[in-house]
């Protein structure tokens, strides 16, 4: 059974109650908004001996459908070989509730949408017993452009561009990694040029970012190789560059589609391309493995009680963190044991997405803030992109 998470802070908690402390979520609350363990819009089709059945039947089918869908969300595809068909468990005891829409019925067919939350706590329970790991963070929003280039130049916006059409058909919004489209409305269209796509403007890019909340940008390029009225199958150069705190380009490469395929379905393809590229980036950036963990005795300075308020909030609100205890708490230094899940690697890395570092000091760890750590190579953007 997992180990619920569990703040003890001894003989100060009456204190923290009695400041009347409010412990909020950590991470925006646009990153926030999405629910990894929601799956939505699952088509149901179902025909039996009667309209009860059929109803029963096709409901039975969209809780399986759905958890196969969270279980390969959450889980690495290098380690998607390893989920038990959803067929050969009992998909209803991990659901919390579900929602029907578009309801049709005849006396022996049924067919409708679902939208299934499922509940968290028991879909790990069964992660842990399969021995799987899994990612359950979602990123702050990352604003994607659809740089389209064709023998009869370029198409940022939305009016002729067949790239964008495919990112707003295909886009799945319930992505660990949340890519997100802006408006191309006139405000978008006067603050980046296709000029500035095509070379990458960091300011730019940034500025438009900001407009929708968020935290990094992407041009996503796909060249048009071959004509789409020939004989021939279609043929579309790919490429991602990010821009944000730091910026880090993928490999270019080559999209063939089937003979006869048009090259919007093409396009769409790709999008799904790319979201499981950078999903799959995003997820083995954090990686949790509920079967393996570790403790570590840790001191934290501070110069008030709000420092340690904030940070053993966002201690709390980390995924990898299981459980923190105040050892002892003095007026500059707080003493704490954390129990975290994973290795220390993990660990580690989502202290470093706290802005805090782990640094030796004789025989005790210290948790610093990072800018007051030498840091010598600076890692790789944590969701660079590439396809």
């Amino acid at each position: 059974m997992l180990q619920s998470k569990r703040f003890s802070t001894a003989m100060f908690s009456l204190c923290l109650v009695s400041l009347g402390l409010v412990w909020l979520a950590n991470g925006s609350a646009q990153a926030q908004t999405v629910d990894l363990y929601t799956v939505t819009d699952i088509a149901v089709d179902a025909t039996a001996e009667n309209a009860v059945a059929a109803r029963s039947q096709a409901h039975k089918q969209g809780q399986r459908d759905g958890l196969a869908r969270l279980l390969k969300r959450l889980v690495p595809a290098s380690d998607q070989s390893l989920i038990p068909p959803a067929a050969s468990l009992q998909a209803e005891r991990y659901v919390q509730n579900f929602e029907i829409a578009g309801e049709q019925l005849s006396n022996t067919r049924y067919l409708a949408r679902m939208t299934i939350a499922f509940d968290s706590e028991r879909v790990k329970e069964l992660l842990q017993a399969e021995r799987l790991p899994f990612s359950e963070k979602v990123s702050q929003p990352v604003l994607v452009l659809p740089l389209f280039k064709a023998p009869d130049g370029a198409k940022l916006w939305p009016e002729g561009n067949p790239w964008w059409a495919a990112f707003a058909k295909t886009l799945e919004a319930e992505r660990p990694l949340r890519l997100i489209m802006p408006l191309g409305d006139l405000e978008d269209v006067g603050a980046m040029s296709i000029e500035q796509a095509e070379n990458g403007d960091q300011l730019a890019l940034q500025r438009l970012a900001n407009r929708y909340g968020a935290k990094d940008g992407i041009v996503a390029s796909a060249e048009l190789l071959s004509d789409p009225s020939g004989d021939g199958p279609v043929s579309v150069r790919l490429g991602a560059e990010r821009v944000g705190s730091l910026s880090r380009s993928g490999q270019p490469f080559t999209l063939n589609g089937a003979p006869g395929e048009p090259l919007a379905s093409v396009l769409e393809n790709a999008v799904v391309r790319l979201q499981d590229s950078l999903d799959e980036q995003w997820k083995s950036q954090h990686i949790l493995r509920l079967d393996t963990g570790g403790l570590i005795f840790v001191d934290i300075p501070i110069e008030s009680l709000t420092d340690w308020v904030d940070i053993s909030r966002n201690l709390e609100n980390l995924p990898v963190v299981s459980q923190v205890e105040i050892a002892a708490f003095a007026q500059t230094l707080v003493k704490a044991q954390i129990y975290y899940v994973g290795d220390e690697v993990g660990f580690e890395r989502a202290l470093d997405g706290l802005g805090l570092t782990l640094s030796r000091e004789e025989e005790s760890w210290l948790l610093l803030p990072t800018a007051a750590i030498p840091r010598v190579n600076e890692p790789l953007n944590e969701t660079s992109t590439s396809f």
